[in-house]
């Protein structure tokens, strides 16, 4: 029996249900974002004040732009409104940190962004069934219909690539707040825009997050307010941040992202880089939060209903040792990046940062048992049954399981080349005899055998096995 290989698969599960994993992102769907709206969402971020991660992008965040999906990086070049206020090069808008923030979260997936936004338009510039006489209410005829070259860029993107789309984010605003009787119809006009995008994209409960900047003379909660008119640049202010409150419980599926205090360029509207930054993140963390992944501190992801791990029977220690090579009660970016499943030691360091509380860089005992329990905090525990080993060992029955339920997509019980989200050389040695599918009864045996087998992890580790057997 090839005992390496099930060292690799097993670790790879564990790893995948806990924080770590990567796993095969290339051969999946892209999980894409919408993003529409005003200049804020446009964006007045600096290029040059990212570093090189940021402003050179990678092929696990991207961006659907010029007819084509490309690593995510700001891209516009800095307009002369950008340029009086410092930018040289490109400029970017919350997309940047919010597409980074994303793929931490599923480290396990690739991260879309498909954007079309403009500078001072009106929710009436966006609304589905768009006339130039409603439009020109605002001055804004000329631009066409926005909804609509926002959904054909949609299209583009489906022909591009196979995604699936996942989240809608909404930042805009400012556009109707200048005069009341179109922000008296900002409700009615948001929520229909939001039930046209869940038609379009046939995704009926797809999430919607959207900002609402507020100043310090703006509570939080609106539900008492009546809206009247005030004085200054945006008298109607009032009724849009009313429609904004109320949004949130009359769109199913919806999370209001209260803006204030972030950072602008002088005498501006516009978050500078700083400011463009932090919005990313609070979308990032708001989406996370609605559909149930994360809370609002830790960023940790509650393991899914059919948690690999616990189906197995495997706790913290287990896994915190197989990571521990050196036993020292220490898990560093090294160590973590020798684990079978991780890709690269960059990827390791994202792993070790979601649970490093200390931020030494390295992951102590109690940070890692602490960060394991939150995510399977709501899991059933393991039930014995045949194949249960030693605690904390592993149920060869449950991993055989959990392997079908990822990749057999058919449902026949096996899983062929078509299926298997893995490599060809990994789907080759789960091949136990040859037969060209992968099938439960060899993975249970070939499971109670890693788990029955007294070579332990680090000694794999220490004498190259693990390494050679990855690199073969």
């Amino acid at each position: 029996m090839n005992r390496q290989l099930l060292l690799r698969a097993a670790i790879a599960v564990t790893l995948t249900t806990t924080i770590a994993t990567l796993g095969s992102a290339a051969d999946k769907p892209i999980k894409a974002f919408i993003l529409a709206g005003q200049s804020n969402m446009v964006g007045w971020g600096d290029s040059t004040q990212l570093p090189d991660e940021l402003r050179k992008g990678n092929d696990r965040v991207l961006m659907f732009e010029q007819g084509e999906w490309q690593p995510l990086r700001p891209r516009q070049p800095a307009n002369k409104g950008q340029k009086r206020v410092g930018l040289t090069e490109f400029s970017f808008g919350l997309e940047i940190a919010f597409g980074h923030d994303m793929a931490k979260a599923w480290p396990d997936e690739t991260i879309g962004i498909i954007k079309f936004s403009m500078g001072g338009t009106s929710v009436l510039a966006w609304k589905p069934d768009w006339s130039k006489e409603d439009a020109d209410r605002v001055g804004q005829g000329r631009h066409g219909s926005l909804y609509k070259k926002l959904m054909e860029k949609v299209e583009q993107a489906r022909k591009g690539r196979d995604i699936e789309i996942v989240g809608f984010l909404w930042l805009q605003g400012g556009g109707d707040m200048k005069k009341a009787d179109v922000a008296k119809e900002y409700r009615d006009n948001l929520k229909s825009l939001v039930l046209a995008v869940r038609k379009a994209t046939g995704v009926a409960d797809l999430p919607f997050v959207y900002g609402s900047p507020r100043n310090e003379e703006v509570p939080d909660d609106l539900s008492d307010l009546v809206p009247k008119l005030r004085e200054g640049r945006y008298p109607a202010a009032e009724w849009v941040l009313k429609a904004q409150f109320d949004a949130e419980k009359q769109i199913p599926h919806s999370k209001m992202v209260i803006l204030r205090s972030i950072e602008k360029h002088p005498a501006n509207v516009h978050y500078n880089t700083a400011g463009q930054l932090k919005v990313g993140k609070m979308f990032a963390e708001a989406f996370l939060k609605s559909v149930g992944e994360t809370d609002s501190t830790s960023g940790i992801r509650t393991a899914p209903p059919n948690c690999p791990a616990c189906a197995m029977g495997l706790t913290a220690e287990f896994v915190f040792n197989r990571l521990d090579v050196d036993e020292d009660k220490i898990v560093t970016v090294k160590e973590f990046s020798a684990s079978p499943g991780m890709q690269g030691e960059s990827a390791a360091d994202e792993a070790v940062g979601r649970i490093d509380k200390d931020g030494n860089g390295e992951l102590s005992w109690q940070e890692f048992e602490a960060a394991y329990k939150e995510r399977h905090a709501n899991c059933k525990p393991s039930k014995p049954s045949e194949g249960i080993g030693p605690v904390g060992r592993g149920n060869a029955t449950m991993f055989a399981r959990v392997f079908m339920l990822r990749n057999d997509q058919d449902g026949d019980g096996k899983v062929d080349k078509s299926e298997f989200r893995g490599s060809q050389i990994g789907f080759d040695r789960l091949d136990q005899n040859k037969n060209g599918f992968i099938e439960a009864d060899e993975l249970g045996e070939l499971h109670q055998s890693r788990m029955n087998d007294p070579k332990s992890m680090r000694e794999r580790l220490q004498s190259g096995d693990i390494r050679k057997a990855r690199d073969e």
